[in-house]
């Protein structure tokens, strides 16, 4: 048995800052999307053509279907190795050998692959897959990372350029889940 707390938090980019807007607390023992969820269904700072960066945590093919159909709000998010929209991504993007370089990373190359939704049944609606290849230094063989999107619009180079602000969110994270925000000093009992 474990005692705490989750916290989940939205954080709005504002040009190089970044705002936290709805936070969510529960007990530890509550799943991470069914926390999230009711955060995300009603939060009114998502609005209408605004591009969410999500975490693997938030992998819900339903909840991502009814953020692009009801509420106009796209997603990059990546994806867990072991689904088989990452297989299938992984595989269409070795078939076709269409490489780009990485925007800001030399070592790495990326691809885009067109219509993964279907090997991921849970969602609804049309994916892209930012397909980008690094060599694994300890398995000595090269390695994908896939980024869905449901903005059909993005290229390969988008996908990843969006994701690569994903590091600018993870220290708030890291603050927090250390003890800078203090959650430690909240009570079972109160």
């Amino acid at each position: 048995m474990s005692r705490g707390y989750k916290l989940a938090t939205l954080r709005t980019r504002l040009d190089s800052a970044g705002r936290l807007t709805p936070v969510a607390l529960s007990a530890l023992q509550m799943p991470e999307m069914a926390l999230c969820r009711p955060l995300l269904e009603k939060a009114p700072v998502l609005r209408a053509g605004d591009l969410r960066l999500a975490d693997r945590g938030c992998i819900d093919g339903t909840t991502l279907s009814s953020w692009k159909r009801q509420r106009q709000v796209d997603v990059i998010m990546p994806l867990k190795a072991n689904m088989l929209a990452t297989q299938e991504a992984s595989q269409l993007a070795e078939m076709a050998n269409e490489w780009q370089a990485h925007p800001s990373r030399t070592a790495q190359s990326i691809a885009l692959v067109r219509g993964v939704a279907p090997r991921w049944t849970e969602c609804e609606v049309p994916l892209h897959a930012g397909v980008r290849r690094f060599w694994h230094t300890k398995k000595k063989r090269p390695e994908p990372i896939v980024l869905v999107t449901t903005d059909q619009e993005l290229s390969a180079p988008w996908i990843v350029r969006h994701d690569e602000e994903r590091p600018e969110i993870e220290p708030d994270d890291e603050q927090r889940k250390s003890g800078g925000w203090q959650c430690q000093k909240l009570s079972a009992t109160r």
